[in-house]
């Protein structure tokens, strides 16, 4: 990034990241990246309006902070990517956001694992309560259970 961006306040757009319960992002960046069904593209200042949706992927942005460019990241779910002249709005199911590749692998790896024992305890309650009305079935209607 140039010395002129950094000091050119003009130069960034505003990246939104909403989930269907909250705001994730809302921060002035000088860049976005994103992938959608045909490949990843990236996004500048002054971009055309554009919409697309975007695939599981690593969203990558960059902004400025304390006169130095930084960048982060956001895994995102499946949603819609939109570029209008104020920004770039990215509607999502879900994201985790980090500062590091590793730091975000790590929090995608721990969300897969309580996810995956949520799935297993929700399906095995699921069953006990079948069996539980099949039993109370049976017992209305006197049938011996075995």
């Amino acid at each position: 990034m140039s010395d002129s961006a950094i000091r050119n306040p003009k130069s960034a757009i505003t990246l939104r990241i909403t989930s269907p319960t909250k705001v994730l992002i809302n921060r002035k960046v000088t860049y976005v990246q994103a992938e959608d069904p045909r490949g990843r593209f990236g996004i500048l200042p002054g971009h055309e309006p554009y919409l697309t949706t975007i695939v599981p992927s690593v969203l990558i942005y960059r902004f400025v902070e304390n006169r130095r460019e930084e960048e982060s990241y956001a895994a995102v779910r499946h949603g819609v990517l939109r570029v209008t002249r104020e920004g770039v709005q990215v509607a999502v199911r879900g994201a985790y956001l980090g500062d590091e590749l590793e730091e975000l692998q790590e929090k995608i790896h721990r969300a897969r694992e309580v996810n995956e024992d949520r799935s297993y305890r929700s399906t095995r309650s699921l069953y006990q309560m079948q069996i539980a009305a099949w039993r109370r079935l049976m017992e209305f209607e006197h049938v011996p259970a075995e």
